[in-house]
């Protein structure tokens, strides 16, 4: 399977060149050494000039400069599904066309970003597009940053992706070199602060030195996980020190000044030259809004939990009300399960007490006097919740299979608030969602297959692929996952993270239908999922 990019389109083009015309006419200084990016100077009348014409279209509050640093910002904000990734990619090959730039490391702050990032930029698809069909007639030479496997005795190797970004030569006018690393490393490990090395690279025996003799160009995706505070945002700015700090992202941080009556939040942009916001993007059709549907609970007990008081960061108080019986007063403290007050809250415990609120395992924050309802945590109403989703789901999948010349693969994707009530657990406890979702699956299979007309066999096929192996339709995908030696668990993760034209083909290299098509994941995963 390949896709197919499109180029030029105009909310991209216009990202593109909004960094370009903040550049346009700077003077370029040639690099003393092959490794390095040609110097500009960031002080420059005309590149002031040029921040002041872009911003023409920045609504006011938007617009200036608040850095602090020896290095140029330029800010990007674009909403989430209009094609970031696309835009900083085209910028790389635009700044190393117009001014010579081949030096770039993009600092992201998760793995599956990561992984989705490394896969856009190094498939041969993107390769063949930008090079090809977009004419820039040369390639990128992605190295990945990965945290280091056993230390093996002996010889102590630095990094190769390291090596291979740092000597890479700028005389090479036909590749640019670009570093890929996530937020952990920068900040969480030595890979790049230890010197005792075994050999140098280009006369470097730390990687950060190595990296920053590199005058690089700094790439930042989703900002608002780099606040300039945190140790990640201070090792770009302390250890790389960047030339140009590039951020995309649908949200950046925010800042506080001052004190008192004089105490003012403000979002921190830092030349900010592009804006599409939400509203723009679905307006423009960029972005799909999302229809709602909700339903009231079967059971209907009208039983109601309060948070009636905080013991702070030692104890919490809740009461319990039940039509027709006497108000009961339960006492937890963090570790306690919410079961004890009511069983429909089986896997939820209280994992953080604060001042104030209190914090759930499910990720779920409540407040002081707050109330909820017991309903929605029932099995009966999950199940209800479940079969509507099977039901839109193939209702859905049987238009984009049975009704198009080109078959578009229908994935549904569920967040859940309990990891063991989908995975297996140490402590024996039944799978119970997982094992509800795959029996109304089966229902739904063959309730659908009786349904079907002569003229849809192939969807015929596949349904019935499906139902000879029901757990081979649906995966999930948690954060303790990446500690898990089970291969099974090992397989599905793979296919969510580093198989993704995989996972949205409907049919495997061998001709065998791929059946998944239904992910669970826990529902306070961030952005990059």
């Amino acid at each position: 399977m390949e896709l197919i990019l499109e180029r030029q389109l105009e909310h991209q083009q216009k990202a593109v060149d909004a960094i370009t015309s903040a550049l346009d006419g700077i003077t370029m200084i040639k690099p003393h050494f092959a490794y390095e990016n040609p110097l500009f100077d960031r002080e420059e009348q005309c590149l002031i000039h040029n921040l002041e014409e872009v911003q023409k279209n920045i609504r006011t509050d938007y617009c200036g400069c608040r850095d602090e640093g020896n290095y140029l910002n330029l800010d990007i904000k674009m909403e989430t599904g209009t094609g970031k990734t696309y835009v900083y990619t085209q910028t790389i090959y635009e700044m190393h066309k117009k001014f010579g730039f081949n030096k770039f490391i993009i600092a992201v702050p998760s793995l599956p970003i990561k992984e989705g990032t490394a896969q856009f930029i190094g498939d041969s698809y993107v390769k063949h597009h930008f090079s090809d069909t977009c004419g820039y007639n040369c390639d990128i030479e992605l190295g990945v940053l990965e945290s280091p496997k056993k230390k093996k005795k002996g010889f102590l190797a630095m990094p190769p992706a390291v090596c291979d970004y740092v000597t890479g030569s700028c005389q090479n006018s036909n590749k640019i070199y670009v570093l890929l690393v996530n937020m952990q490393l920068l900040t969480n490990s030595n890979i790049l602060t230890r010197s005792d090395y075994d050999y140098l690279v280009e006369g470097f025996y730390r990687p950060f030195n190595a990296l920053k003799a590199t005058k690089p160009i700094v790439i930042i995706d989703e900002p608002h996980r780099f606040a300039r505070d945190q140790r990640a945002y201070k090792a770009i700015v302390e250890e790389l020190c960047p030339q140009l700090i590039i951020r995309y992202g649908a949200t950046f941080p925010d800042t506080t000044v001052g004190k008192g009556r004089n105490k003012a939040t403000f979002k921190d942009f830092n030349n900010l030259v592009y804006e599409l916001n939400a509203c723009d993007s679905f307006n423009h059709n960029l972005i799909k809004g999302v229809a709602k549907e909700h339903f009231e609970p079967l059971s209907q007990k009208e039983e109601k939990v309060k948070l009636l008081s905080v013991e702070s960061k030692t104890s919490a108080t809740f009461q319990f009300k039940r039509r027709g019986e006497d108000t009961k007063t339960y006492i937890l403290t963090s570790g306690d399960s919410l079961s004890i007050i009511d069983a429909a809250f089986e896997g939820i415990t209280i994992s953080a007490i604060g001042k104030n609120f209190i914090e759930l395992t499910n990720g779920q924050i409540k407040y002081k006097s707050e109330e909820f309802n017991t309903d929605i945590y029932s099995s009966s109403y999950q199940e209800q919740m479940l079969k509507l989703a099977i039901e839109r789901h193939f209702k859905t999948e049987r238009q984009n299979f049975s009704g198009r010349q080109f078959k578009i693969k229908t994935l549904a994707l569920f967040f859940i608030d309990d990891i063991s009530s989908y995975r297996d657990s140490d402590d024996e406890k039944k799978p119970y969602l997982k094992e509800m979702f795959e029996r109304l699956l089966l229902e739904k299979i063959n309730d659908l297959i009786s349904k079907l007309t002569n003229n849809e066999q192939e969807y015929r096929d596949y349904l019935e692929a499906s139902k000879a192996d029901i757990a081979a339709c649906h995966a999930g995908y948690f954060a303790q996952d990446n500690s898990d030696s089970d291969e099974a668990i090992a397989s599905e993760v793979a296919d969510i993270l580093h198989n993704k034209k995989e996972l949205i083909s409907l049919r495997r290299e061998d001709g065998s239908f791929n059946t998944r098509r239904f992910l669970f994941s826990k529902w306070t995963l961030k952005e990059g999922v």
